[in-house]
């Protein structure tokens, strides 16, 4: 044990540590970044045993500088404190520690799964020079948001069409997470069952609903998007994809699902695309709705912080933003609902049902 270890930490300390750690936090994108670059996960997620040192890490990389472990191992040290790797001691002989290193439960979300799914496309997505770079919040608080169609010339999802190199990296990114989210979603959430039909309100090239399908064959699924994007998606057995505008009308269906849809909008459009499902649902029909949940009273534990995040994101970058509990449910009535229940939750992700009852 340390010295360090018996010493008391005032809370003044700690408070001047946050704010310094707070300047420091553009840090670990970088760090995280140069990880993927360089396929740490996939290289330590494949050792065995007590794990790798950062030499032996070093011998599986394009080079032999001499001070390559040394700064390895400082990136190594800094995806810990992220949780993504841990590591053990090892005592050597002439009295020093060697660290080694294995892969933390979070830390296999970078590794590809066996269909080669990971959140690496997700991470290419959040972090693209272009994004971090040219956006300003400083202007989203001084102009309501929307700073992307300002500095872009045009809007979000708008310049998909006009740069398809910035369309593939969003449609990979969105189809990552996807398959994190909804490969649990199936085996805890029983929303699916009974259902004869099911349709998915902006489902890009129905990679969720074929996930859907999948494990319950006798649903007739419909992907519904706008007209540009379903036609290009690929043939799924059960699918039929049907282009159009949510904010006209939806495709009826027993139950309709909105995965990270509403967070894009304002509350006026939010309710009137509800509006429309209403009106495509039968008596006992439902929403599923899959969003982020905002805390009431801001909370400072990671589900909080993604939530917080992701709120950041949608009210700086678009029009929309994450929503509390309260606010959901009100906007569900708002629209007609007449039963809203809050049902699970995945990797930060909560299912919500909203029911019409005539």
């Amino acid at each position: 044990m340390s010295h360090m270890d018996h010493m008391l930490i005032s809370p003044d300390d700690e408070a001047g540590v946050v704010a310094l750690a707070a300047c420091t936090s553009h840090i670990f994108p970088m760090a995280l970044k140069a990880a993927i670059q360089l396929d740490l996960f996939e290289i330590v997620g494949g050792a065995h045993g007590d794990g790798l040192s950062s030499l032996e890490i070093a011998s599986q990389l394009p080079t032999n500088v001499d001070r390559t472990a040394v700064v390895l191992d400082s990136l190594l040290r800094l995806l810990i404190t992220r949780s993504l790797l841990t590591c053990s001691i090892l005592k050597l002989a002439n009295g020093s520690i060697e660290r080694r290193y294995r892969l933390a439960p979070a830390g296999r979300f970078f590794v590809g799964d066996e269909n080669g799914s990971s959140l690496v496309p997700y991470f290419a997505h959040v972090s693209r020079d272009e994004l971090v770079q040219q956006i300003s919040f400083k202007d989203a608080v001084l102009k309501g948001g929307k700073v992307f169609e300002e500095v872009e010339g045009n809007s979000f999802y708008g310049s998909m069409l006009s740069d398809p190199e910035f369309g593939m990296i969003f449609d990979n990114a969105m189809g990552a997470h996807s398959t994190m989210i909804m490969k649990k979603v199936i085996k805890i959430y029983d929303g699916f069952e009974g259902l004869s039909s099911l349709v998915d309100v902006g489902g890009g090239n129905g990679t969720v609903l074929d996930g859907i399908v999948s494990n319950y064959p006798s649903i007739r699924a419909i992907n519904f998007d706008l007209p540009h994007v379903v036609q290009n998606a690929p043939s799924y057995k059960g699918i039929e994809h049907i282009g159009g505008d949510m904010f006209l009308e939806v495709p009826k269906g027993d139950a309709i699902l909105l995965k990270f849809v509403l967070h894009n909008w304002g509350d006026e459009q939010c309710t009137k695309l509800l509006k429309n499902c209403y009106k495509a649902l039968p008596n006992r029909g439902k929403v599923i709705v899959m969003e982020c949940i905002m805390p009431n009273s801001p909370q400072t534990d990671v589900h909080a912080k993604y939530a917080s995040e992701m709120d950041m994101a949608m009210v700086g970058l678009l029009e929309g933003k994450e929503r509390t509990e309260d606010e959901f449910e009100a906007m569900a009535i708002d629209a007609g609902f007449s039963e809203f229940k809050v049902v699970c939750c995945v990797y930060g992700v909560w299912i919500m049902e909203f029911y019409k009852l005539v």
